[in-house]
This record gives structure tokens, C-alpha cells and sequence, in this order.
């Protein structure tokens, strides 16, 4: 099962399946988390410019600010969000 956390960066807040390096983080299926009059959501990129849905990113550490678990409602929303499963 992959490890799902929470990263904080100095940018924003992302959502993904972690690798730690020695200078970077790797996340891949990367979801950055929004918040909306609604409640929270996904943005369909992790950056204004970038690709719907990418693969991975990496941050350079100095640019993260903590690593957290996830909360287990947002896990459950970010493997809904990331699922190849299609619901009927």
C-alpha cells in the first residue's frame, strides 16, 4: 500500500503517494488541496501552468515546511480522486 501524506510547502498544500530523498521530496499522483465557500477540493494541476493531473513532482526540501499524515476522510477523498476505478 503506498505511503499517503500531506505535504506543506512554502507554495501550497499537496496530497500524494511519498518517496524521500536525500534532498527532495517525491510525490507521485500529486493532488494540491483548495479550499472554496464549499469546503475543500483538488485542483485538476498542482500549479497554475502545470499539466492536469501529473504523474509526480518534486520539491526540494528547503521549500517544504512539514510532512504530515493524512487525515483518513482526505485519504479516502485523494484514492477516490486517483482511482482508476470508474463508480457506475
Amino acid at each position: 500500500m503506498a505511503d499517503i501524506k500531506t505535504v506543506v510547502t512554502t507554495y501550497g498544500e499537496y496530497i500524494g503517494e511519498i518517496e524521500e530523498g536525500a534532498d527532495v521530496i517525491r510525490l507521485k499522483n500529486p493532488r494540491m488541496v483548495i479550499q472554496s465557500q464549499e469546503g475543500f477540493g483538488f485542483a485538476k494541476g498542482v500549479c497554475v501552468t502545470s499539466v492536469e493531473s501529473p504523474e509526480e513532482i518534486i520539491l526540494k526540501k528547503p521549500q517544504v515546511v512539514l510532512v504530515v499524515d493524512t487525515h483518513a476522510d482526505v485519504k479516502k477523498a485523494y484514492e477516490e480522486a486517483t482511482s482508476v476505478i470508474e463508480r457506475v
